[in-house]
């Protein structure tokens, strides 16, 4: 490899994008790389390329592993700048997965040699109030360079150990991962001042007595940069743009002159903003200039969006809807279409053939890298209107166009913006639910100010000082964490068991006395058989994320519970009206995540925060890719029939989230889902007896006639999958449908490791029946290569490798090998060794697996013998890690009677590089290489001291290692386990 260094950040930021860097990107990447860390606060103003802090960070780790963290995090609390800054993560990682030559490839290689033999650059979005991820890939390896995008209640709930959406037993792992080797980059700290304050008490290495994220024996490469000019912390290093910075950047200087104008609009009367809001906006739209084509309509509340978006289409407006309340694969789509049109686009040079208007809600305050001609936005908090007066003509092309050149700009040819000051929403009496007085505060300034301005305008441009003066009292209410104490955190670390007095996390992650309500997460599928969700699981792009009090409503048919768009929606108000009988409810189940368990609800009452609820279609609740609880798609005509849903209305993405979610692939063969599409119907399981045709050639034939179909009413998602399914082997599944008939589902041949996550037994009923020694050795061999692609000692290596070499012992078991065989007597007769793994095609029973799990027996077979640990650099290390590689025991495991006691016995031969399970239960040639160990225990533990040796090991090892460093060690473990399972079973 050729060297690569600072001079280089230039060529390689043009290589991706296709444009120079502003002078301040090149000036923080060489200070960045000179000081070996990050300045502790980056303060830039809005539009001048805050986001190229991912591409210096990717950069900095490519120069520099050994200083800089492998994942990259940027934390920003708002739903729709997740996606943008995710499409920007992506861009950089297939540059650089592509790239052939120069500077690219040489960042290809060096990533390479931190990824193994993995992709170089991973990209992960995390969001949803308390929804899963995006995408989960990004836990699956913990030496893979990632570039991770999340909402604060996604990457603070994992690093505080209580992962929203994750099982008990994998948040050790996520935890582990999200407090170690992490750049954590906070964007508009002021949106997040409580996570902060925990974010900077929790990652404080023993600042705060007694807490300690990481040990000394670890790597330290853990960094928080906030973005912000107000940060929460007192700013050990600041790094800001200078005088410099803009001079030597045309652009830059165009955005810090471009000028800009707000004048108020009062919009009268006592009803709700959802009711006059859309009057008002139509009439301002009819007094635009011919230049201002791109139009932003911003309001506080989902309801009102929908009410503009519904009434500019009526007009014949063309009109767009972007909330934070929509399904991800609807709103990635959402924005691929806008930047198509161009109508957000911050650089167009111009103006637009026709009238586009985007109505939004506050999600698009921060990050999102949207311009328009003219601004209409509903009043609220100075630093919210700052925020959205930002998305208009946000890099100053609109005044260059109208002037010609930044010399000769004036105030009046600036960009326009009306605020309206809707007096039911600012009432004294009534504080708003999403602002309280601080949007009413900020009004009145306001109205004060343009009383004394000409013609009633205020000058908002970029260099304006009239909005600083305002007062804190008109600015957002800043929000402040409890004193986060020893006791928290060392509660939130048990996670198998919690403890029976578990902190709750909410308000180290939003701050205290605010009260903010739980969600549910709404799927929407035409067929919700248990068969069919094992085959087609829901996946987090088709989850809608809703508050609970709004989703009972909507099912029990009251009317609409306002909803925010915030990732935490405030409490609704509470309603002195009788409360109206619980109706009987049909098509609706309840998911339990990563599995295929499905339960009927019948009544509201069944629905509990954080549930995952599978809906049929027909009951509607979405419109325009916004949640709409109003809005049946399918409702009865007049003659009581029911019309089955056509592809373009149907809400059902099941197949298409499969896709998108790149794990395992599948595809119904649904007539239903398929109507609308100019394809064939399907084949179905009815015509295998009466067709001549083999029905696998009648499915390609299918899959062949949709890839092929020239017809605008195919979706192109839908050609994709089936020209994959042509070129390649596919599992066919035949399963019962909803009212329809059997039908087909194809789906990938490969291992979906997030459903090996969460079941006990999963993970061994591979049918690849490989040898309890191969698998041994082999996860040995992979926990200690990753380990030293880690920087972790030799010493930490050596046990991470003995540790895996020893964790499944206690699968030697007589009643476990009789489950992994399916109790085939035959099968097990003829069994020469051990197996790890099922033999293809067994039958386990659900009843019969050991009592005592194989974990706790290997732990004891493990102590049997003296001689075994005796070359362990950290024998506590060791058997911790063999013990708690399920995820149980963090800190006390639940070892249950066992009324059949089994003795297992086990030889292997103790040598340089660890334990090697001998063959046959003999030494054979291994004899030679190293000292016979003999190992042997009884699974009779309940009444044994073991729990407690158990959990007071792991009290030990969190003081040594550290709360964040202790379960970093387990994640690298653990996740070696998965990923050599995932290796043999391929």
């Amino acid at each position: 490899m050729t060297d690569l260094t600072e001079l280089d950040f230039d060529a390689y930021f043009l290589a991706i994008h296709g444009y120079e860097p502003y002078p301040w990107q090149s000036r923080l990447s060489k200070q960045v790389l000179h000081e070996g860390v990050w300045p502790a606060v980056i303060d830039l103003p809005t539009g001048t390329g805050k986001t190229a802090v991912l591409d210096i960070a990717l950069f900095a780790l490519a120069v520099r592993p050994d200083c800089f963290p492998r994942r990259i995090v940027f934390v920003i609390d708002r739903r729709i700048v997740v996606d943008q800054v995710y499409r920007h993560a992506e861009k950089i990682s297939c540059a650089i997965s592509n790239a052939n030559n120069g500077v690219l490839l040489e960042m290809q290689k060096r990533l390479k040699l931190l990824a193994g033999d993995l992709e170089p650059l991973g990209v992960a979005a995390l969001k949803g109030g308390s929804g899963i991820p995006l995408d989960g890939e990004w836990f699956r390896r913990p030496d893979q360079p990632w570039v991770m995008v999340s909402t604060i209640d996604q990457f603070g709930s994992r690093l505080l150990f209580r992962g929203y959406g994750v099982s008990h037993r994998t948040q050790p792992i996520h935890a582990g991962l999200a407090g170690t080797d992490c750049l954590v980059i906070l964007d508009e700290v002021h949106l997040s001042t409580a996570f902060a304050a925990t974010l900077h008490d929790i990652t404080s290495n023993g600042t705060i007595p007694k807490i300690c994220s990481v040990g000394p024996d670890l790597p330290r490469r853990f960094q928080i940069v906030e973005m912000s000019a107000t940060p929460t912390q007192v700013a050990s290093s600041k790094f800001a743009l200078t005088e410099a910075d803009k001079e030597n950047s045309e652009l830059l200087k165009q955005i810090a002159e471009a000028p800009k104008q707000a004048e108020l609009v009062e919009v009268g009367g006592t009803r709700p903003a959802h009711e006059t809001v859309p009057k008002r906006v139509l009439k301002i739209l009819g007094e635009l200039q011919e230049v201002e084509k791109s139009v932003g309509v911003v309001v506080n509340r989902v309801h009102t969006a929908r009410e503009v978006f519904l009434a500019l289409q009526e007009k014949g407006i063309k009109t767009h809807l972007v909330t934070g309340r929509m399904r991800p694969l609807d709103r990635l789509q959402l924005l691929s279409e806008l930047e198509e049109s161009g109508c957000v686009d911050p650089e167009r040079s111009e103006p637009l053939e026709e009238l586009t208007v985007v109505v939004a809600t506050q999600a698009i305050e921060v990050g999102a890298d949207f311009s328009f001609d003219a601004l209409i936005t509903e009043a609220a908090p100075i630093d919210s209107l700052r925020q959205r007066l930002g998305r208009l003509d946000r890099r100053g092309a609109l005044a260059k166009r109208r002037m010609g050149s930044l010399a000769t700009l004036r105030f009046g040819n600036a960009a326009r913006c009306w605020i309206l000051g809707v007096m039911s929403a600012l009432n004294p009496k009534k504080p708003d639910p999403v602002y309280g007085d601080r949007a009413r505060i900020a009004w009145e300034h306001l109205s004060e100010i343009a009383g004394r301005s000409e013609g009633g305008k205020i000058d908002v441009g970029p260099s304006a000082t009239i909005l600083d003066s305002l007062g804190e009292q008109a600015t957002a209410e800043r929000s402040e964490a409890p004193l986060l104490l020893p006791t928290h955190v060392d509660a939130w670390s048990q996670t198998g068991p919690h403890p029976i007095v578990d902190p709750p996390i909410a308000d180290f992650l939003h701050g205290k006395d605010q009260e903010f309500e739980p969600e549910v997460s709404i799927v929407w599928r035409l067929d919700q058989s248990a068969d069919v969700i094992s085959l087609v699981p829901p996946r987090a792009v088709e989850y809608l994320s809703v508050p609970i009090s709004a989703v009972k409503g909507w099912l029990n048919g009251t009317a609409e519970v306002p909803v925010g768009d915030l990732n935490n929606s405030e409490l609704p108000e509470k309603n002195k009206r009788k409360k109206p009988a619980e109706r009987k409810l049909e098509g609706v189940v309840k998911w339990v995540r990563g599995s295929t368990i499905v339960e009927r609800v019948h009544t509201v009452a069944q629905v509990q925060p954080n549930d995952v609820l599978i809906v049929e279609p027909r009951l509607g609740g979405l419109r325009a890719g916004t949640w709409d609880p109003t809005y049946q798609p399918m409702k009865r005509d007049q003659g009581g029939e029911e019309p089955e849903p056509r592809l373009s209305e149907s809400l059902d993405v099941g197949d298409q989230a499969q896709y998108v979610y790149g794990q395992r692939k599948a595809l119904r063969l649904d007539r239903a889902l398929l109507d609308g599409c100019t394809v064939p119907d399907p084949p179905i399981p009815a015509q295998e007896a009466d067709s001549e045709r083999a029905m696998d050639e009648m499915i390609r034939a299918w899959l062949t006639a949709v890839e092929h179909s020239d017809s605008t009413e195919v979706p192109k998602w839908l050609q994709e999958i089936a020209k994959f399914f042509n070129d390649k082997n596919y599992l066919t599944e035949s399963v019962s449908g909803h009212g329809i008939g059997d039908y087909y589902v194809l789906v990938e041949k490969s291992v979906d490791l997030t459903l090996l996550d969460d079941l006990d037994d999963r993970p061994s009923l591979t049918g690849t029946q490989t040898t309890l020694r191969q698998h041994l050795k082999g996860v040995g061999e992979m926990a200690s290569e990753y380990g030293r692609r880690l920087g972790l000692s030799d010493a930490l290596v050596a046990d991470l490798r003995l540790a895996g070499q020893l964790h499944d012992l206690g699968k030697v078991e007589q009643r476990f090998q009789d489950q992994m065989h399916g109790h085939d007597p035959v099968s097990i007769a003829g069994a020469t060794e051990p197996v790890a793994k099922s033999l293809t095609n067994a039958r386990p029973k659900t009843n019969e697996w050991p009592p005592v799990r194989h974990e706790f027996s290997s732990v004891v077979l493990a102590e049997s013998n003296a001689r075994l640990l005796e070359n362990a650099h950290d024998p506590d290390l060791v058997l911790h890690l063999v013990g708690s590689h399920h995820g149980y025991s963090r800190p006390l495991p639940s070892i249950k009677e066992d009324d059949n006691p089994e003795t297992l016995a086990i030889s292997g031969v103790l040598h340089n590089d660890g334990f090697w399970l001998a063959q046959n239960d003999g030494p054979g040639d291994l004899a030679e290489e190293g000292e016979v160990l003999r190992l042997e225990a009884n699974t009779a533990l309940a009444d044994t001291p073991l729990a407690l040796e158990m959990a007071e090991r792991f009290w030990k090892l969190q003081e040594r290692y550290g709360h964040h460093g202790l379960a970093w060690l387990e994640s690298i473990f653990r996740l070696a386990d998965w990923q050599q399972s995932a290796k043999e079973a391929e």
